[in-house]
C-alpha cells in the first residue's frame, strides 16, 4: 500500500477516535472545581442496591453511579438525608448523585418511600499529599448483604425541600432531539439537581432543584452558554406569562419569515439557472446566471443573514463537546459552500471535471430548513393554545363582601374566607361553599355536564362555571393555584411538559446520529482516496463531504426534491461529478 494510502488511513483512524473522545468522552461538571482525586463506585438498583454498604473517605468528593434496571415508584428516588442530597433515578438508565462527605460514621440512605435500605461508611481520609483510595464495598465474605431487604412502607425520607422551575424555548434553536439531551446533560452536570425533563413539542424545560446549591438563573446561563435561548417562566399558566409567549412565537414567526422570504429571493435565481442548464441548456438562459462570482455574491447573504440562527447554534454546541442537527447542517453547508469557493477563487487547482460549484445546495438546504422552522413554529403555537383557553374561562373580576359592603376587585386577590356574591349570568370568580341563597349552575366546562346544577346553601361552587337563574353569595375557601380550574390547567401543562419513557431512547439514539454521521463521512474519504479512481483526493473529498449534506434528515427530508435532480444522463453510463446529483 503507497505512503499516501497509509498515512490517510491511519490519519482517518486517528481523527475518528478523537472525535469519539471529543463528543463522548468524560466532560468536566460546571460545578466539579475540586482538587486531589474523586471517589466513584457504581450501584446497582434492582430490588435493592448492590453493593448495600459503601465505604468512602471524609472530605474527598464522591460521585455515586446509580444503574437503576427496574422500574416504579419505590426505587424512583434515592435520598441521603445526612448530607441532604437527593436524586430521581430514570428507570433502565444510568443517572449520577455527586457530594462530599464531610462528617465520620455511618449513616442510611434509602429510596424516598424508606423501602429500600443501604449504609455509607464514613472513613477519616489519608493525609493531605496521599491519593485517595478508590471507594470499596465490603466482600461477599464479610457477610453482608449486596441487596438490601423491603422492610415495609415506613416514613419517607426527610430531605432539604426540593423547588420546581420551567423555562420556556421559543426562537431558542431546538429543533431536534438531540438538542434535547444537550440541554439535559448540561443542566444535570449542576450541582442541586434532581431532575430535568425536556419537552421538544411544547418548548418547555421543567427542573427540580435545591435552591440552596443552584439559582435558575444559573440554569438559564448554562443554557444558553449551550447555544440555546430560554426565559424563565416566572408564573406559570398566569395569562401574563402566557400572553408573553404567545407575543415571543409571534417575534419569531416574524423573523423566520424575513430570514425566507431573503434566502428565496437570493436562492431561487441560482436554482434555476442550474436546473435549467442541467436538464435542457437552453440558449436563451443568460450566462450571468451561471458565473460563479455572481453565485457567490447570491448565496452569501444566505449563508450569513438566513443561516445565521443554525451556525450560531452549531458552533455553540461544538464549542461544548456537542452535536445535534444544527451542527450537521452547518457543516454540511460550509463544506458546499467552502468547497465551491475553492472551485471560485482558485479553479485551477481541482481538475477541470470537478469544477463544480455547490451555491445551490447550500443556498436551498438552509431555505428550507428555515421554511421548514417557520412551519413547525406555527404547529407549535397551536400547543399553547388549550392553555390559553383554559386561563380565558377564569372570571376577570370578584365582588366580594368587605366591611359591610359590596367591591369589585381582581379576581386575584379574593381571599380564602371572604363572601363573595354572584349574580344571574356571571362566572364563579373562585372555589367556595354557598351561604346565601339558591341557584342553577352550568358546569359543563368544568365537569362535562350537559345540563345545569341546582346548588343552594352548603354546596361547593366551582371557579369558571356560570351562574344562571339566581343569586347567592359563598365563601371562598380555595383561591389561587388552589381552584380545581388552576389545577387542571397545571395537569394539562404537566402533561404537555412530560416525556414518554420510549423519548428518552430515542434521544439517546438521535444524540449519537451526528458524531456518527461525521464518522461516516470520514470514513468515506479515506475509502474512496484509497480505492477511489483517480484523482482520488478529489473523488474523496466530494464524497466526503456530499455524505455531510445528504445526511442529515432536515435536509434531506425537505430538501431532496428540488436537490435530487440529476443521476444518470441519458445513457445511464456517464458518471457525473457532482453527488449531490448524481451516482455510480
Amino acid at each position: 500500500m503507497p505512503v499516501a494510502e497509509i498515512a490517510v488511513t491511519l490519519g482517518g483512524a486517528g481523527a475518528i477516535a478523537f472525535l469519539a473522545w471529543f463528543f463522548f468522552g468524560p466532560k468536566q461538571a460546571q460545578a466539579a472545581q475540586v482538587k486531589g482525586n474523586v471517589q466513584e463506585i457504581e450501584v446497582t438498583v434492582k430490588g435493592g442496591y448492590s453493593p448495600s454498604i459503601i465505604r468512602v473517605q471524609k472530605g474527598v468528593p464522591l460521585r455515586l453511579i446509580f444503574d437503576r434496571q427496574e422500574a416504579g415508584d419505590c426505587s424512583s428516588r434515592i435520598v441521603f438525608p445526612d448530607f441532604h442530597a437527593s436524586k430521581t433515578l430514570a428507570a433502565f438508565a444510568k443517572t449520577t448523585l455527586e457530594f462530599t462527605p464531610d462528617k465520620i460514621g455511618e449513616f442510611g440512605f434509602a429510596c424516598g418511600m424508606n423501602m429500600l435500605h443501604g449504609s455509607l461508611i464514613v472513613e477519616e481520609g489519608k493525609e493531605e499529599g496521599e491519593p485517595a483510595e478508590a471507594p470499596v464495598s465490603r466482600h461477599r465474605d464479610e457477610h453482608t448483604h449486596e441487596h438490601a431487604v423491603a422492610v415495609g412502607v415506613g416514613p419517607t425520607m426527610p430531605v432539604g425541600k426540593m423547588e420546581q422551575v420551567e423555562f420556556a424555548i421559543v426562537g431558542g434553536g431546538v429543533t431536534c432531539p438531540t438538542c434535547v439531551t444537550n440541554i439535559e446533560t448540561a443542566l444535570k452536570d449542576l450541582p442541586g439537581m434532581d431532575d430535568v425533563k425536556v419537552n421538544f413539542g411544547a418548548e418547555r424545560i421543567t427542573a427540580r432543584y435545591d435552591p440552596e446549591q443552584v439559582s435558575p438563573e444559573q440554569m438559564q446561563q448554562i443554557i444558553e452558554d449551550t447555544g440555546y435561548k430560554v426565559h424563565l417562566r416566572e408564573e406559570p399558566g398566569s395569562q401574563e406569562t402566557e400572553d408573553r409567549e404567545a407575543a415571543d412565537r409571534r417575534a419569531e414567526r416574524k423573523d423566520l419569515t424575513r430570514r425566507i422570504i431573503a434566502g428565496a429571493i437570493l436562492t431561487v435565481p441560482v436554482v434555476f439557472a442550474m436546473m435549467a442548464h442541467e436538464f435542457f441548456d437552453p440558449p436563451w438562459l443568460p450566462s450571468i446566471l451561471l458565473n460563479h462570482w455572481f453565485q457567490l455574491a447570491l448565496i452569501t447573504p444566505v449563508m450569513l443573514y438566513t443561516g445565521w440562527p443554525i451556525h450560531r447554534t452549531g458552533w455553540l454546541t461544538l464549542r461544548h463537546r456537542t452535536a445535534d442537527m444544527n451542527t450537521l447542517v452547518t457543516i454540511g453547508t460550509m463544506a458546499a459552500f467552502g468547497y465551491s469557493l475553492v472551485v471560485t477563487i482558485t479553479p485551477g487547482v481541482l481538475p477541470e471535471s470537478f469544477r463544480v460549484v455547490y451555491y445551490e445546495a447550500a443556498g436551498v438546504i438552509l431555505t428550507l430548513i428555515m421554511l421548514g422552522r417557520l412551519l413547525e413554529a406555527i404547529a407549535k403555537g397551536g400547543t399553547g393554545e388549550a392553555i390559553r383557553k383554559l386561563i380565558g374561562l377564569q372570571a376577570k373580576t370578584a365582588r366580594v363582601v368587605r366591611d359591610g359592603r359590596e367591591e369589585d376587585i381582581p379576581f386575584e386577590q379574593v381571599l380564602a374566607g371572604d363572601v363573595v356574591v354572584v349574580r344571574p349570568g356571571e362566572k364563579v370568580p373562585v372555589d367556595g361553599e354557598i351561604v346565601d341563597g339558591r341557584s342553577t349552575l352550568d358546569e359543563s366546562m368544568v365537569t362535562g355536564e350537559s345540563l345545569p346544577v341546582s346548588k343552594g346553601e352548603g354546596d361547593t361552587v366551582i371557579g369558571a362555571t356560570i351562574n344562571q337563574t339566581g343569586a347567592f353569595r359563598f365563601k371562598a375557601t380555595k383561591v389561587g393555584k388552589d381552584t380545581m380550574l388552576a389545577q387542571i390547567i397545571q395537569l394539562v401543562q404537566q402533561a404537555q411538559g412530560s416525556k414518554a419513557p420510549i423519548q428518552r431512547l430515542a434521544d439517546l439514539i438521535a444524540s449519537r446520529f451526528v458524531p456518527g454521521v461525521i464518522f461516516i463521512a470520514i470514513g468515506t474519504f479515506v475509502v474512496w482516496f484509497n480505492f477511489g479512481p483517480t484523482p482520488a483526493l478529489i473523488f474523496a473529498l466530494v464524497n466526503a463531504v456530499a455524505v455531510l449534506i445528504i445526511a442529515c434528515p432536515c435536509a434531506a427530508g425537505s430538501g431532496y426534491s428540488p436537490l435530487h435532480h440529476g443521476g444518470y444522463r441519458e445513457g445511464g453510463a456517464e458518471w457525473h461529478p457532482n453527488p449531490l446529483r448524481g451516482g455510480p
